[in-house]
């Protein structure tokens, strides 16, 4: 059995439900504290506010609702037929239907679930490109590293290295053409010779 979300005897379906529900509460709670009920002008700015901005859809925030419905109607400040009507839309302690197939419910249902299909393929794609780029970032370093003189050597003294080779090459050169010189000049004396 799942978890049960309960407020003051009031059993909500899910987390969002219940995390609804106790932030209404809170806004209750500071809403109560931080004006003055008392003053009828204050209660009416709320109740309209909150009717228009649909801001309460739990049982606590339609019943907050309900008592400064009754407060400016028994103050006789405000008639009820002045009154716009608490909009109750879906009360969120309650089991609502599934959506059927042509209401308003399951065309945003199908909408957010597109939409989420939508970000799950484009992060598919996203994650395949990236897995791609690492691949070829590393094939790029390996055979970086294999060469000789790769940005991993850049900042040593490949210079005097490239010199050092140039010298030796001219070296081992020069002693091959000294060789064969005196080669030649054995090949003369031998030829001189009576």
């Amino acid at each position: 059995m799942g978890k049960k979300y309960t407020i003051e005897g009031y059993v909500f379906q899910d987390a969002s439900d219940y995390e609804r529900a106790m932030k209404e509460r809170e806004t209750i709670a500071y809403l109560s504290a931080n004006t003055d009920m008392a003053n009828m002008k204050e209660i009416y700015k709320i109740y309209k506010l909150s009717v228009e901005k649909k801001s309460f859809q739990t049982i606590f925030g339609l019943v907050f609702l309900e008592e400064l419905r009754n407060r400016l109607i028994g103050s006789q400040t405000v008639t009820e037929d002045l009154l716009e009507p608490i909009p109750t839309g879906r009360v969120l302690t309650v089991s609502s239907p599934k959506p059927s197939g042509g209401g308003a419910d399951a065309k945003e249902l199908k909408k957010y679930k597109e939409a989420y299909q939508k970000a799950k393929s484009g992060s598919l794609i996203k994650n395949f490109l990236i897995a791609v780029l690492v691949v070829v970032v590393g094939v790029m370093l390996f055979i970086t590293s294999q060469n000789q003189y790769s940005i991993f050597t850049y900042f040593t003294n490949y210079e005097e290295d490239i010199r050092n080779e140039v010298v030796n090459e001219f070296e081992e050169w020069q002693q091959q053409l000294d060789e064969r010189e005196k080669e030649l000049d054995e090949r003369e004396e031998k030829l001189q010779e009576p």
